[in-house]
């Protein structure tokens, strides 16, 4: 054999032990929610400047990012959120191809950290995403990371799964269908929007076949929104299930007014933080949900709360089996975050797995004082928002709580 030959071959040999340790991770493992992560990214210090400098706009910068050893280069990070932008700790979203193409990490092409600014007690989100899973609604899993830039401590973020093909293939298996993220323009309460698709392109954005024309994307969505608020007939409902999974939509809200969420379907702004996905194969949409860091809001909040302002939520209401299963879905709801103590023991055991990083976190908005205070809050939801639910539930078909 050569010295050439040896060489090479030592190369290859090298370059195949590197790569164990890469294929060895998994993206269940990117995701445990039992183990804060740590997130390496690398970055020009220029570029990191310029994004903080201009963290109001979408800029792409190109950057490093190494995890448990696997580091993937020149992905493309910019700013993200809406007002939970910040130019002391960023909210970011990482896209693996944006430079390289086809570039994926575990399967992801793109990956979104939550800085986590608008809730003191860092684990709404992720809590709330872990209820609609319980309850079998498809929701982005999420966990912890201590994200560090050139080497210096950030702060802990959510790692948020992206609502993409290989979400659709693991929640759904459909991993041809079409999601639309709900750009919020102004307050939309499911009001028909017109004739023109226009209308609803400005509002759904797409996140899957990108390529398909606006008919084939939109029309849909027209027909959905349209068949909401045709005029009550007998085929009302018939035609509306054509295009809604109303079932789906229901539970959807069931969980979210258990929670107490005050920007979702029926948040204080309208309509807000959901995806709207059409399978392959069907016209019946569903909603996914998005952006929970507003969940558990107050403790005594009603699970009607902001509901009649819904165009779609209140014809619903108007069927008798339609406004029970609701009340189904709500006590379901409130049934499984008691059961075994689950939400409490979910909000504590977060609580302490991310107290230390927390306190070393050196660019969150918060004292360690309100960490504690605002989990102690949560952790006082936990425990006494199933009660007040299930008297409401009982009060709301007129059969006394005693029953």
């Amino acid at each position: 054999m050569t010295a050439a030959l040896t060489r090479l071959t030592l190369a290859v040999a090298a370059a195949v032990l590197l790569a164990v340790p890469a294929a060895a991770q998994t993206l269940d493992e990117l995701f445990d929610p039992s183990v804060v992560h740590d997130l390496q990214i690398w970055i020009n210090s220029r570029d990191l400047q310029q994004l903080r400098a201009t963290y109001t706009e979408n800029t792409y910068y190109q950057v490093d990012l190494e995890w448990r050893g696997m580091r993937v280069r020149s992905a493309g990070v910019r700013s993200r959120g809406n007002v939970s932008r910040n130019p002391e700790k960023p909210g970011l979203r990482l896209d693996f191809n944006r430079y390289v193409k086809h570039q994926r990490f575990l399967g992801l092409s793109s990956l979104v950290l939550d800085n986590l600014v608008q809730d003191p007690a860092f684990v709404r989100e992720s809590v709330a995403m872990a209820m609609f899973a319980r309850m079998g609604v498809a929701a982005p899993r999420e966990a912890f990371a201590r994200v560090f830039i050139n080497g210096e401590y950030q702060g802990v973020y959510a790692m948020v799964e992206p609502v993409d093909t290989g979400f659709l293939a693991r929640t759904t298996g459909d991993a041809g269908g079409y999601v639309f993220d709900y750009e919020w323009l102004h307050p939309f309460q499911g009001e028909y929007l017109g004739s023109s698709l226009d209308a609803y392109k400005a509002r759904f954005k797409p996140e899957t076949n990108r390529t398909a024309g606006d008919v084939l994307l939109y029309a849909p969505i027209h027909d959905l929104f349209a068949a909401i608020n045709h005029e009550p007939d007998t085929l009302w409902r018939e035609t509306v299930e054509r295009y809604l999974d109303v079932p789906q939509f229901l539970t959807h809200v069931a969980v979210e007014e258990f929670l107490a969420e005050a920007d979702g379907l029926m948040g204080n702004w309208a309509m807000h933080n959901f995806y709207l996905y059409r399978p392959s194969d069907s016209l019946r949409h569903q909603l996914f949900p998005w952006d929970r860091d507003s969940s558990f809001f107050a403790i005594e909040s009603s699970i009607e709360s902001r509901t009649s302002d819904n165009q779609l939520f209140t014809r619903l209401m108007v069927y008798p089996d339609l406004r029970e299963f609701y009340l189904q879905m709500v006590a379901a709801s409130a049934q499984a975050a008691a059961a075994d103590g689950w939400l409490d023991g979910e909000i504590t055991r977060r609580g302490a797995l991310i107290r230390e990083a927390v306190a070393a976190d050196p660019r969150k908005p918060f004292t360690a004082e309100d960490f504690e205070v605002h989990l102690a809050f949560l952790q006082q939801f936990a425990r006494r928002r199933t009660t007040l639910v299930l008297d409401e539930v009982q009060q709301l078909r007129g059969t006394p709580a005693s029953e």
